[in-house]
């Protein structure tokens, strides 16, 4: 069957390899995180370079899955809709990543 006449993209073919991709690489993430946590080779609690860091990291991942998701909704014909979703996460991320690691002592 010639690639033309090949029906519109089904789940298989997009959405399955980028739940794949961001559920796997998610779970290899927050090992190495963890295990970095662990050997007190990063101390995002006492050094503020490090927590600044794991900010960027965690923004880092979350700003690929949702670029990536966003190209897919485009792709598949949902330009406007991957557009305002993909802003509404990332301002979503942003001040949840803040309100995580940014607090100040004292404050609840």
């Amino acid at each position: 069957m010639p690639l033309y006449d090949m029906p519109m993209a089904n789940f298989s073919h997009t959405w399955l390899p980028y739940l794949y991709q961001y559920g796997l690489g998610g779970v290899i993430f927050i090992i190495g995180i963890v295990m970095t946590l662990k050997a007190t080779s990063f101390r995002p609690k006492t050094n503020p370079k490090h927590k600044k860091w794991l900010s960027i990291l965690i923004l880092g991942y979350v700003w690929y899955l949702v670029m990536h998701g966003a190209w897919i909704l485009a792709a598949l014909g949902y330009e406007f809709w991957a557009g305002v979703g993909a802003v509404i996460i990332m301002v979503l991320a942003v001040i949840v990543t803040w309100l995580t690691f940014h607090r100040t002592k004292g404050v609840a």
